[in-house]
């Protein structure tokens, strides 16, 4: 009997994990590298961000897109010295990068 429920179990962890969204995948590096070539003015910062597969703050939307795609939810918020944006993934956890005048001003990540 304890077999039968433990193979539920697994079977039902198998379900639910299918069901989850997929992690970040990083782009291909001859995808990084045509990104790259056609944004010319690409800072430094999202240039090591791209080739690392990471996310800082100060990378700029566009690098995050491309990264990510289109966020799950995407927000406008305004705040007392600047409107910003709230682009939440579901990738893996929850990350939720604010966006500021065309760049990436924080990341928080929830379970």
């Amino acid at each position: 009997m304890k077999f039968k429920n433990l193979k539920w179990i697994l079977v039902l962890g198998i379900l639910l994990a299918g069901c989850s969204s997929k992690d970040f995948i990083k782009p291909s590096q001859t995808e990084i590298d045509n990104y790259i070539q056609s944004n010319p003015d690409l800072p430094e910062l999202d240039k090591s961000c791209l080739y690392d597969g990471r996310f800082e703050i100060g990378i700029m939307q566009e690098t995050l897109f491309f990264l990510l795609g289109e966020p799950y939810k995407l927000e406008k918020v305004q705040q007392p010295w600047a409107m910003q944006e709230k682009w939440t993934y579901k990738k893996g956890n929850h990350k939720i990068f604010l966006i500021e005048d065309k760049h990436v001003v924080g990341i928080l990540e929830e379970e």
